[in-house]
């Protein structure tokens, strides 16, 4: 595991001492949860997902679990938070499943899901088959929340009209570290930027487009002022991976464990209607701006989609054992 950087460091200090703190608070009776996400509430829809959950535990316990949320990256920067998160800095975490890569070989894969709900509740195979695969890395497995496929994925947006997949070669397109496998894929060239320099970049034409789940605030940032169209085709799921440090996860009692069970189950559900609503939101918002909304013909739609599954594919085959992939393919119906 790579050395920690200084700021993780501290922050690991300083999450440690305000968790002593609240044990030694706690009653005996109440067992306390401290949660760290990948992004603030009423930020990015995203977290909300999040926080939802915390909810969710917290009232289903009726106080016999409590889930402080911390906070984002005020408290630890994101992407040291799934190490930290394995080294107990703090219990719970939320955010893109996609965050877990370099720590969780595969542990994105529902990324490529088709069912309704993307590891198909707990209790499933392919559920259980997640878990195997963070336990082996100190983290247990607690859901991935989003909409229904289709609802809640990644979508690409560009400057010119694209009518098919050979439209795109040569452009520079900003990408997340989920979907540049399949711009390279196009022959595109894969860009990446933090989110707060996109818009400049469009504007400017460094990039020729982006991808990025619409409904997690794309017109927030405003770039729908400087973007032309939308293709309607979805790639990946996103939304919100939940997890939990093993240790803290295996000192629970059993009636604790069934509990945040239920209330992820729960989240799965409510997280589809949530998310519906906040793309449809979007798109109206979009649209509202001038942009277009691109469809490609059936047999496009097709390739499109064909790519985009085995471009991902092609690199999990990389990166996780052969056994791993194998079950993950048969798990999720992509033989």
């Amino acid at each position: 595991m790579k050395t920690l950087s200084y700021a993780l460091m501290v922050g690991m200090m300083v999450g440690s001492i305000a968790i002593a703190g609240d044990a030694r608070a706690q009653s005996a009776s109440t067992i306390r949860l401290s949660m760290v996400g990948a992004w603030k509430p009423s930020v990015s829809p995203a977290a909300d997902i999040g926080i939802k959950y915390k909810d969710m535990v917290n009232q289903l316990s009726a106080g016999k679990i409590v889930i402080d949320f911390r906070g984002a990256a005020d408290v630890v920067p994101v992407f040291d938070q799934p190490e930290a998160l394995v080294r107990g800095v703090f219990d719970v975490w939320f955010g893109a499943p996609n965050y877990w890569a370099g720590i969780v070989p595969g542990g994105y894969v529902t990324e490529m899901s088709s069912f309704d709900i993307p590891d198909n509740g707990p209790g499933s195979e392919l559920f259980q088959f997640m878990n195997k695969l963070f336990e082996a890395h100190g983290v247990h497995y607690l859901g991935h929340m989003t909409g229904t496929p289709g609802v809640g994925n990644h979508f690409m947006y560009t400057q010119k009209r694209v009518a098919r997949i050979e439209d795109l070669k040569g452009m520079k397109i900003r990408v997340a570290p989920l979907t540049r496998f399949f711009v390279a894929s196009l022959g595109a060239e894969p860009v990446t930027l933090p989110p707060g320099d996109i818009y400049l970049a469009l504007e400017r034409g460094t990039v020729e487009g982006i991808t990025w789940p619409v409904f997690d605030g794309f017109s927030d940032y405003g770039w729908q002022r400087v973007t032309k169209f939308m293709i309607a085709h979805p790639l990946y799921r996103d939304g919100d991976a939940i997890v939990m440090n093993l240790q803290k996860w295996n000192a629970l009692p059993e009636d604790a464990k069934q509990l945040m069970y239920r209330a992820a189950a729960d989240t799965q559900k409510w997280s589809q209607g949530f998310v519906a609503e906040k793309q449809s939101e979007q798109i109206e918002r979009i649209k509202a701006a001038g942009m277009a909304l691109v469809e490609f013909t059936p047999q496009e739609a097709k390739r499109w989609e064909d790519t985009a599954r085995e471009a991902l594919w092609a690199h999990f085959k990389t990166v996780m054992r052969p056994e791993e992939y194998a079950t993950a393919r048969r798990l999720l119906g992509s033989k």
